[in-house]
């Protein structure tokens, strides 16, 4: 069982790094239609990652409590799997920092240019509808 989910844990892992970098290439590539579907698909990988690893922690503390030394019970391949699939998170976040870069630069961008297209200045909220230059309101 133990075996199970650290290969279910690693193959979500991939699948979220997967995910991360094509939203990486669809943000350089302006594909705002795929967002989305992105998010709801993430946010899915997430839930199950966090069943799996909930699991995972179980099963190691059920072994911890029947076997006296933890690495001793652990065979080869499952030790390997766990230094793999810590490598991964670490590899999902370091993808997760350059994805969070993108969208900030997307953000400031659109800022800017909302910035620019409104005459938008720190005041912005303070002024009045009767000085904006493209909104006028008859009530």
């Amino acid at each position: 069982m133990l075996k199970r989910y650290l290969n279910t844990a690693i193959s979500i892992l991939d699948e979220l790094i997967d995910t991360t970098l094509q939203d990486i290439e669809n943000i350089k590539e302006a594909k705002h239609s795929a967002v989305d579907e992105s998010v709801r698909k993430k946010g899915v990988l997430v839930k199950n990652f966090e069943d799996t690893k909930r699991s995972l922690d179980k099963e190691l503390v059920n072994l911890s409590k029947t076997s006296e030394n933890l690495q001793e019970a652990l065979d080869d391949e499952v030790k390997a799997n766990l230094v793999l699939m810590r490598e991964k998170l670490e590899i999902l976040h370091k993808v997760n920092k350059e994805y969070a870069r993108h969208v900030v630069l997307v953000k400031e961008f659109f800022d800017s240019l909302t910035k620019q297209m409104f005459n938008l200045d720190q005041n912005a909220y303070t002024q009045s509808v009767s000085q904006s230059n493209f909104y006028k309101a008859k009530v």
